[in-house]
């Protein structure tokens, strides 16, 4: 994700003799109100503790300065009744207007601020800044194309405005002009070479492109110039980890949890790479440290409930999938997932509903298709069982678990012929899978291929773990949003090859961030 909290970016005025009611300068005003991106930061000038306002300045202005005063002091409201009195004494002073669209804006009155913006822009329609932060505004809003006409005329009067650059570029990226944002982060850093979030948007935009190496040197540079950026941290990890280099991801994530103690998309992706990497009890960690900091993330709690699950604590994890389900319950892997806890339990009619809400939510979604018919498989409806992996196939033909799995239900309704198809097609697509072999050697054997049967047989010798050790199916597949790591799930007797999804996914955050 690009968004970060608000921080208020008042610049502190020299108080002179004699002040004009003219507009600020083009970059010398306020560069942002809200939707700032992680790390960016806009100067502040520290003011005495006591602001002295000379008698000599107009009343007007005196109120304008104490409210930049308050601004400064993290005072909002006592600065927006200071610019509403410089309003009330003049109503044409577009500076006024301008600030307390600024300070309206970090109050999250958007309707309020843009009004503001706007009335500035009448007095002054050459207010380069205030249409630059009125662009701010409306893209918030969500009015893209309203917001970049804005930005586009900041840069009209002023084009070396290195943050209306900037802001095009945000603007055109959640569009998905990819190439086009690009071209405007690489302008703004043009004109500022220094520009910390310019570099990490860039560095955004290229992951979103596929390119890694790209983006982490974009990374590297925002943090060359801000060390103590935390996103930039938490985003080079995420691209680090994505390279292959957990080892280096797992350090990152944790510099940025030095900087930022309570950053729960951190500690939520620090735990995902923790639990690739077979650390179940560090991944439990930091998953409740995710939940700590923020009891509402949905993918912490089923996170969680994975883990826990893979630690035999089916109470427990079930415990996480519902508050998970509780939180988004119009996301299907987290009732998946309850599902396939509920099953271990021994509790199918409890799984088939958890299986069936997760597909009226994605009616595509294979893996739930794949869990349905294996528990519908065990109450020895196999029509529906059949059904559902026929539909699995349909949506993802090169699941070879599908396969086998419709296999096994069309030889237990004594369809040998077709149960030998379905075998071969899961070979043809893995051949590596042991208990297919034995599947379709003992199909070939009740049909009797001896000949046949032998050799299946001795390919699931070859292939399969030594005697007495669970076998297990291991298939990679796509998240989403972001990829899902590789996952397992125990088969259910020998000839189920079975998987479930973990949903060990980037969320975002996140970059969950969907990373």
């Amino acid at each position: 994700m690009r968004r970060s909290l608000m921080c208020l970016p008042f610049l502190a005025l020299t108080i002179a003799v004699s002040l004009a009611a003219a507009p600020q300068p083009a970059g010398v005003g306020l560069r942002l109100i809200m939707g700032l991106r992680p790390g960016q930061v806009s100067p502040i000038v520290k003011v005495s503790e006591t602001y002295v306002l000379l008698q000599v300045v107009p009343e007007a202005e005196a109120h304008y300065h104490q409210g930049i005063a308050f601004g400064l002091q993290g005072k909002l409201d006592e600065a927006i009744a200071e610019f509403r009195e410089a309003i009330r004494i003049n109503p044409r002073y577009a500076q006024a207007h301008y600030y307390l669209g600024i300070a309206l804006g970090y109050q999250e009155e958007l309707k309020e601020a843009i009004a503001e913006f706007r009335e500035a822009l009448r007095i002054n329609p050459q207010y380069a800044e205030a249409h630059n932060n009125l662009g701010v505004a409306l893209l918030e809003q969500g009015n893209a194309d309203e917001a970049m006409r804005e930005y586009r005329e900041a840069l009209r009067i002023n084009p070396q405005y290195a943050e209306a650059h900037y802001y095009l570029g945000n603007a055109l990226d959640d569009l998905g002009q990819l190439d086009a944002a690009i071209a405007e982060y690489r302008e703004a850093l043009r004109i500022n070479a220094d520009y910390d979030a310019a570099h990490y948007n860039l560095g955004v935009a290229f992951k979103h492109q596929g390119k890694l190496d790209e983006a982490v040197a974009e990374y590297l540079e925002a943090l060359r110039i801000r060390p103590s950026f935390a996103e930039a941290h938490h985003a080079l990890a995420n691209a680090l980890d994505n390279q292959g280099k957990a080892g280096e991801a797992v350090g990152e994530y944790r510099e940025a949890l030095r900087i930022n103690p309570d950053y729960d998309e951190a500690h939520y992706n620090l735990g995902v790479a923790l639990k690739r990497q077979g650390k179940l009890d560090e991944a439990i960690a930091e998953y409740r440290e995710a939940l700590r900091v923020n009891p509402h993330h949905a993918q912490a709690h089923n996170n969680l409930g994975v883990a826990l699950r893979e630690q035999g604590k089916l109470d427990e994890a079930i415990a996480e999938y519902r508050e998970a389900s509780r939180i988004n319950p119009d996301y299907a892997v987290f009732h998946n997932n309850l599902g396939v806890a509920l099953k271990q339990q021994g509790k199918l009619d409890e799984a088939i509903v958890q299986y069936r809400e997760a597909l009226s939510i994605n009616a595509n979604y294979p893996e739930a298709h794949n869990n349905l018919g294996i528990a519908l498989s065990e109450q020895g409806k196999l029509d529906e069982a059949v059904r559902e992996y026929r539909e699995e196939i349909r949506i993802n033909p090169g699941y070879a678990a599908a396969h086998n799995n419709l296999g096994n239900s069309l030889s237990d309704q004594g369809k040998l012929d077709e149960a030998i198809a379905e075998y071969r097609e899961a070979l043809r697509i893995d051949p590596g899978l042991p208990l297919v072999h034995y599947n379709l050697g003992e199909a070939l054997r009740q049909q009797g291929d001896r000949a046949g049967a032998a050799r299946e047989f001795r390919d699931f010798l070859r292939l399969a773990p030594r005697k007495g050790e669970e076998i297990r199916s291991i298939a990679d597949y796509p998240g989403s949003a972001r990829s899902h790591p590789r996952t397992e799930y125990p088969g259910q007797t020998q000839r189920d090859v079975a998987r479930c999804l973990n949903a060990d996914s980037r969320v975002a955050a996140q970059e969950c961030s969907h990373g």
